[in-house]
């Protein structure tokens, strides 16, 4: 069984991969926890703290089976190389906080940031380990050797990573807006993904996006809401130009990866196996 999921081309992985993220995030789970959970705020965000949970297994074991550790950057044979990078989407957290400020505290139940913020990491995890680390891996270990590998394989990770968002249709949202999310989602993973080539590691990429989740997301907070914000309804274009410099400098980054670096990556894989 084993052996016929590795022997899988990476579009059927890609497929499988979003029938199951699907199933997972439509499944009635809202429903069990209105039972136990009757706040509005807290029933979301503890279920998708536990879908993720799920998908975060999901990913880890997939990583596993796929023998993707190194090329995913779950290796310690590869040291965090080129830090500074990570510190690129630093601007996309200083927004999130600006677009609350000031922050009224004292109106911040701590359980409710709290739950805010595992939330939003176990998206980051959850996201970055099934996206980066095994679809984007899956990917190289079939292109790298073709010319653009590298490319096609960080772009279509991150066209899967943006069309996944099509999964908010099923929700109160526009489709416009839906469209505008799908769109700057695949910038942040195209950067995402040049970047974890880059710097060998996974887990603060990871770490990153839940943050980028969590100061956006603040807002939502009991307390925090306020009526321009619960009464806006046209569609920006703004995410799009705020995430855009991600892609250009996701490019650039692309334009300076080794290719050899991840070949030899692949090669230790398959040798270990």
């Amino acid at each position: 069984m084993i052996t016929f999921i590795k022997n899988l081309s990476p579009f059927t992985v890609t497929i499988t991969l979003l029938i199951i993220l699907v199933v997972i995030m439509l499944a009635p789970l809202d429903a069990l926890l209105l039972h136990v959970i009757e706040d509005e705020f807290r029933l979301r965000y503890v279920g998708l703290a536990i879908r993720m949970s799920l998908l975060f297994l999901l990913g880890y074991k997939a990583i596993r089976v796929f023998n993707i550790k190194t090329v995913s950057g779950l290796s310690k044979q590869y040291h965090w190389r080129f830090k500074y990078l990570n510190l690129i989407p630093v601007y996309l957290i200083i927004l999130g906080i600006l677009s609350v400020y000031p922050i009224n505290f004292s109106a911040i139940n701590p359980f409710n940031l709290l739950l805010l913020l595992v939330a939003t990491l176990m998206v980051g995890f959850a996201e970055e380990y099934l996206f980066r680390g095994v679809l984007q891996s899956v990917y190289l270990k079939k292109y790298v050797q073709k010319k653009n590998g590298i490319l096609i394989s960080i772009f279509f990770s991150a066209l899967a990573f943006g069309s996944f968002h099509l999964l908010n249709l099923t929700k109160d949202y526009q489709t416009g807006e839906i469209l505008v999310q799908v769109v700057y989602a695949f910038f942040i993973g195209f950067f995402f993904g040049a970047l974890l080539l880059k710097t060998n590691k996974l887990i603060p990429i990871a770490i990153t996006h839940g943050l980028i989740d969590f100061f956006f997301l603040l807002a939502t907070l009991p307390g925090l809401k306020t009526e321009e914000i619960e009464a806006t309804e046209e569609i920006s274009l703004a995410p799009i130009f705020l995430c855009l410099p991600l892609f250009i400098i996701g490019l650039l980054i692309y334009k300076k990866l080794d290719k050899t670096d991840v070949i030899e990556k692949i090669k230790s894989e398959n040798t270990q196996n």
